[in-house]
Parts: C-alpha cells; sequence; structure tokens
C-alpha cells in the first residue's frame, strides 16, 4: 500500500511539473496597441514592422513564462500599454492586465527583427 501512495504522489508531482515546465499560452496579437514607436518612428498595422511583430506573436502562443527579471533593453516596440523587447534569443512582453503589471519572457531567435529597423 504504501509503494501505491508513493507512485500516486510521484505521479501527480511528474504531471504538474510536466505542465508547469511546458510554459503559458499567450496570444499578445489579442492586446497589442494601434501603435508603437519603433527604432525611432511611429508605426501601425499598416507596417511592415507591425505586421511581422502581429505574425510573429500569432505564431509563437506557446511556451512563455512569467518573470519578474530585469532585462537590459535591446530592439524595442514601446507604447502606453505594452513594451516588446527583443535579445538576441528572448522575447521580453511587459504590460498592464486589469492595472497589475505582468512579464513574460520566451526564448526565440529575433534576428530577423533587427532588419525591420532603419
Amino acid at each position: 500500500m504504501r509503494h501505491i501512495l508513493g507512485f500516486i504522489a510521484l505521479f501527480i508531482f511528474l504531471l504538474y511539473g510536466a505542465k508547469a515546465s511546458a510554459g503559458q499560452v499567450i496570444n499578445f496579437t489579442e492586446i497589442m496597441p494601434d501603435e508603437f514607436e519603433f527604432c525611432g518612428e511611429k508605426i501601425g498595422p499598416d507596417t511592415e514592422a507591425y505586421k511581422s511583430l502581429y505574425n510573429w506573436f500569432n505564431d509563437n502562443t506557446m511556451g512563455w513564462y512569467g518573470t519578474t527579471r530585469k532585462y537590459d533593453l535591446d530592439l524595442v516596440f514601446m507604447a502606453s500599454t505594452m513594451r516588446v523587447n527583443m535579445t538576441h534569443n528572448k522575447v521580453i512582453v511587459s504590460y498592464a492586465a486589469s492595472g497589475v503589471g505582468l512579464q513574460h519572457v520566451k526564448a526565440a531567435k529575433t534576428s530577423g527583427f533587427k532588419y525591420l529597423c532603419k
């Protein structure tokens, strides 16, 4: 009986751990503002940079992790309600939801976005 309870406890722990390590599913296209500042210019839905960010978010909804860590700013899309910071191997999204500031990070290659900065 003790072995069965131990097995069940281990199974629950592993199941919870697998879910926790999978990250969150977030579609940031649902909360993207109409306009960002990017590389010193205002961009909106009709610009290549905005469309690229929108499509990237649409294709990368899985694997987001909440974080409180501070990251150095690199390539940044900035708006009053959202900041998207792209480093060479991470995307960090800071945003406001229900009056609370939140931040999520995802490991990703972002080198293609540097070419959009004119």
